[in-house]
């Protein structure tokens, strides 16, 4: 427990830096106590800097050293006296990792030791994941074996996992009375890795005296692949000025998306096509921080039969070449290295510059301190933030209806993708004219409800495609009307789909239905007739969310929520962003904004998140 009047606060080193935690939830708890960490944004700026400076005091109390001492505090801790171990065996940290891993789990497991909890290694192999049970399911039955709250460490080669589960989980633990347990994703496909981003963000500190008014590093050979190189775009948002230089060739080369977001955030970013081009051209201005990424060659397609060796060769650091770097650089690779082709000569293991035998020793003290602050032991002083309590979801049947006959005066309750449009009662523009009919148009109703420009495109069967999801995502099948597919008249050379249903009834409207029709149908528009005038009308816009739609879903066959992985609890949950050049779509045509899964961030255009048109629709709305 921390003392009254706890607190902490950042020093002035650098400036603060924005940093909001990505949820599905909100609701406040101590600390990050039951937090999920998917992202290393998860944790705010003042969280981060709480776990590397009280990592930095644990070690240099074991290590009988002047760590601590040396250099300004990262921040103030409040509860410094309070010792990091838990001590409680109602307590539970579970390893599920269902990829192999060495250093990741060893630390983890010897850290969960240290603070005198259970320690439950799940075995994937000859688990129930083997009887084709679902992740949520286990994690439902896994959370149960404890009074206390669960901290479960996954590694999976499905991407967003840890972020779904933060929002299936806390309904089910509240159920039982449990605390909400906290999920830490230790490497997920080829996604991200926290927790290998916060060690090595720890070890440049470290490397740098605890300063972090700037960096300067150089991130050399897999860069397509790595994913801690990845999550540097984040990572390295603590230091105040920030330089980087990558190092790749063309078929190992940094993501544009990741150069996009470094420049974004103010990076200075250059690039080499390869470590001797990078030492030539560099002009004297050589990072002090080198950091290397094995190769992954069996991701990168087909290779020509020289290709390996010969970009190996450009990732790859010469003998010779040592006299060239600067004083007191740093190296650092990824582990396991490959004993036949290390990227960093075998010889340089004795030399000053190695600082990637420190990283397993650096792991075990931070993993000591997260796992104290997941737990509540420690940071309960820390700044409130938002943290997920319970799943949104989308229900048509059970959502109050809405009066849509109304117009105007209901505009107050319509979602901001519902749009009411102030009719001019006296105009003859929203009046019955059946001479539409003659020129191909629909016949206009007498009473009842068009809706009208679906799908509108240059294409007619997308229309077709548009206005059956409009018919089956609704339920609007019983209703007796007519459909069909014209030439627009207000924009020449598009068509539109046209739905017609007479003697509707308005009041069987769900806010729901309009905002899932707002989803399948952005640009149309929904008219109320009445005595062959429109009495209301509602332009349907691009919504910020779509989800929990049967017949949508993500298109990264690793994630989570894709249909071949059989996670059958998991939804689709998409959110629209501004649109920005991704290697996910290459030569995707720009438009206004993109929208990205939930749960492993894979950027779509619009018309990727449903199903292919070929697949039978199954008519449900959840």
């Amino acid at each position: 427990e921390t003392g009254e009047g706890s607190s902490l606060s950042v020093a002035p080193m650098a400036d603060a830096v924005s940093l909001s935690a990505v949820s599905l939830q909100e609701g406040d708890v101590p600390g990050i106590a039951g937090r999920t960490i998917q992202l290393v944004t998860d944790l705010t700026l003042e969280e981060q800097l709480y776990l590397y400076e009280r990592s930095r005091r644990l070690k240099a109390k074991h290590c009988n050293s002047d760590l601590h001492d040396a250099a300004l505090p990262l921040c103030d801790v409040g509860d410094a006296d309070v010792p990091e171990s838990v001590n409680d065996q109602d307590s539970t940290v579970y390893l599920l990792f269902m990829e192999s891993s060495t250093r990741t789990k060893e630390s983890l497991r010897n850290a969960a030791s240290f603070h005198g909890v259970k320690v439950n290694e799940f075995q994937a192999e000859t688990s129930s994941f083997q009887k084709n049970e679902t992740i949520t399911d286990t994690m439902k039955m896994l959370s149960v074996y404890s009074t206390g709250r669960s901290v479960f460490v996954l590694r999976s080669p499905l991407e967003g996992v840890c972020r779904w589960l933060q929002t299936a989980l806390p309904k089910h633990t509240d159920r039982f009375g449990l605390p909400t347990p906290a999920f830490i994703n230790a490497g997920d496909g080829r996604y991200t890795h926290p927790l290998g981003e916060m060690l090595d963000v720890f070890a440049l500190l470290e490397q740098q005296n605890w300063d972090r008014a700037s960096i300067h590093i150089a991130l050399i050979g897999d860069l397509a692949h790595g994913r801690t190189a990845h999550t540097k775009v984040d990572g390295l948002k603590i230091f105040s000025k920030v330089r980087v230089d990558l190092v790749a060739p063309e078929p190992l080369a940094y993501p544009v998306e990741y150069k996009t977001k470094m420049r974004a955030h103010g990076f200075e970013v250059r690039e080499f096509g390869s470590v001797e081009e990078y030492l030539e051209s560099a002009g004297g201005s050589l990072a002090k921080n080198w950091y290397f990424y094995r190769p992954q060659f069996q991701r990168c397609g087909d290779l020509a039969p020289n290709a390996v060796s010969e970009l190996r060769g450009q990732v790859s650091f010469r003998p010779e070449w040592e006299q060239r770097l600067p004083q007191d650089v740093s190296f650092f690779q990824t582990l396991p290295r490959d004993k036949e082709h290390p990227l960093i000569p075998l010889a340089f293991d004795g030399l000053p510059l190695n600082k990637w035998d420190r990283l397993c020793q650096d792991a075990y003290y931070m993993d000591i301190v997260l796992l104290g602050m997941l737990f509540g032991r420690i940071g309960r002083g820390l700044p409130a933030a938002k943290t997920p309590t319970a799943s949104k979801e989308l229900n048509v049947k059970g959502d109050s209806t809405y009066p849509l006959a109304a117009g105007a005066r209901g505009s107050q309750q319509l979602p901001g993708c519902v749009v009411s449009v102030d009719l001019d009662r006296t105009s003859t523009d929203h009046r019955r004219m059946p001479e539409r009919a003659r020129p191909g148009g629909a016949v206009p109703l007498k009473d009842g409800l068009v809706i009208d420009h679906i799908g509108s495109s240059n294409d007619g069967k997308r229309c077709w495609r548009h206005l059956r999801m409009v018919r089956t995502m609704l339920g609007l099948s019983k209703h007796m009307g007519s459909e069909g597919v014209y030439m627009s008249t207000s924009q020449p050379g598009k068509m539109k789909g046209i739905m017609s249903m007479p003697n509707f009834d308005f009041a069987t409207i769900s806010l729901s239905q309009l905002q899932i029709l707002a989803s399948i149908a952005p640009g149309c528009t929904v008219n109320c007739i009445t005595a062959s005038a429109v009495t209301a009308k509602y332009r349907l816009q691009v919504p910020e969310q779509i989800y929990n739609l049967s017949n949508s879903h993500c298109k990264n066959t690793l994630c989570v929520s894709h249909p071949q992985n059989k996670q059958r609890d998991v939804v689709a949950f998409f959110e629209r962003v501004p649109f920005y050049e991704t290697s996910a779509l290459p030569g995707c045509k720009a438009g206004d904004y993109l929208f990205i899964c939930k749960y492993c961030q894979w950027p779509h255009q619009y018309e990727d998140i449903w199903a292919d048109s070929g697949n039978a629709w199954q008519g449900k709305s959840r």
